[in-house]
């Protein structure tokens, strides 16, 4: 009886055990649960606050670039002005030049009336009636005389208007000079505050440079494979279209439209040098145009584009490549300093780069196809 009492509460502690076991686990798969479920939502929460994030920073490198696109106009139109002082000047100087010209001709003639009525002056004064029978000879040279004496006063009228229109010229060319100085000055202000944007837009841009670095070493893989600039746009091509079967993106890669060609604003303002199709310095034909800027003139992105690449390329310094969104490419080479950087998306307008003292070489190619500039931009 003892036994059976004994085995009934060993039972019982069992399923007590057994039950409190169960209890305690079901808790902890609940609490489990509870913190996989946190951890879960704390993921989401900190995934929206990243999305967010990143959304305010595109935006803000957006807000940045329409500012520098703004300001980059009002460079834009400074430079025409000084372009436009600059051959005025150039002018005025020409001016100057002839009518310094003028005037030493007009003193070379004046000094010859004058040696003439010096020598008259030496003829005696009882010249007519110490000898009468030379009287002619006086009336020729008084005929002589009159005309030397009309001489004068043409020469000395002509002296006189040439020293005016001399004096106006140059108070012409000081008021060109100080316009030229005045609006350099403006450039120079409003490009130090496209500098102090690029830097903003850089700091804003570093926030979000994983897929940007990742872009880099790309470009510079291809880069290294590459022996022209046909053969990295065809590996950069491939793999653009790579990304976006990667990324889903195939729709926008179908659907876009191509723009009419002439639309594009040039790059910069300049002089054409060499066209497409003409013989080069080095007897090559060329792919694009070569165009001769002011010095320091500022570069422009031509369209909404991709930056391809930005550095040295064989031959170039400073090469960039844009893959414009009307899907054509881009190519600038020759300028003193450039702005943009692998990977970023630049607006029609936004600066790119500053020129030197050199031309702007540009090339437009229909994938891996050049074709000629001036049939895309707006001249």
């Amino acid at each position: 009886m003892l036994k059976l009492k004994l085995k009934s509460l060993i039972l019982i502690l069992c399923g007590n055990l057994l039950f409190s076991q169960e209890v305690f686990s079901a808790k902890n798969d609940k609490r489990s649960l509870a913190r996989i479920n946190k951890e879960i939502e704390d993921k989401k929460k900190a995934t929206a606050k990243l999305e967010k994030e990143q959304k305010k920073l595109s935006e803000e490198i957006k807000q940045t670039q329409k500012k520098m696109v703004e300001i980059a106009n009002n460079v834009k139109q400074y430079e025409r002005t000084l372009s436009g002082y600059d051959k005025q000047l150039s002018d005025l100087q020409w001016k100057e030049y002839l009518l310094n010209r003028k005037i030493e001709e007009n003193n070379a003639d004046l000094i010859k009336i004058i040696a003439v009525f010096e020598n008259i002056s030496q003829v005696p004064k009882g010249y007519l009636f110490i000898s009468p029978s030379r009287i002619d000879t006086v009336f020729q040279s008084s005929i002589l005389l009159r005309s030397l004496v009309d001489e004068l006063n043409r020469s000395t009228k002509n002296y006189r208007q040439d020293l005016e229109e001399l004096i106006k010229t140059k108070d012409e060319i000081t008021v060109a000079k100080v316009s030229i100085h005045t609006i350099t000055k403006k450039v120079k202000g409003e490009k130090d505050k496209i500098a102090d944007l690029i830097k903003t837009k850089k700091s804003t841009q570093k926030k979000l440079t994983s897929e940007q670095e990742k872009n880099k070493r790309e470009i510079k893989r291809l880069v290294a494979e590459s022996k022209t600039i046909e053969e990295f746009i065809k590996k950069a091509e491939k793999l653009r279209k790579e990304r976006e079967r990667k990324a889903k993106q195939t729709k926008i890669s179908s659907t876009i439209i191509r723009k009419a060609t002439g639309t594009a604003p040039l790059p910069v303002s300049g002089n054409i040098t060499t066209y497409f199709g003409e013989r080069t310095k080095s007897g090559v034909t060329s792919k694009g145009v070569y165009i001769k800027p002011r010095s320091n003139s500022q570069v422009i992105s031509p369209n909404d584009a991709d930056v391809v690449f930005a550095g040295s390329f064989y031959g170039f310094k400073n090469l960039l490549i844009l893959h414009s969104h009307d899907d054509y490419y881009i190519i600038l080479g020759g300028m003193k300093e450039i702005f943009a950087e692998e990977g970023q998306n630049l607006l029609s307008g936004e600066p790119i780069g500053e020129m030197g003292d050199s031309e702007l070489y540009i090339e437009i190619r229909d994938k891996e196809t050049p074709i000629n500039p001036l049939k895309y931009f707006k001249l």
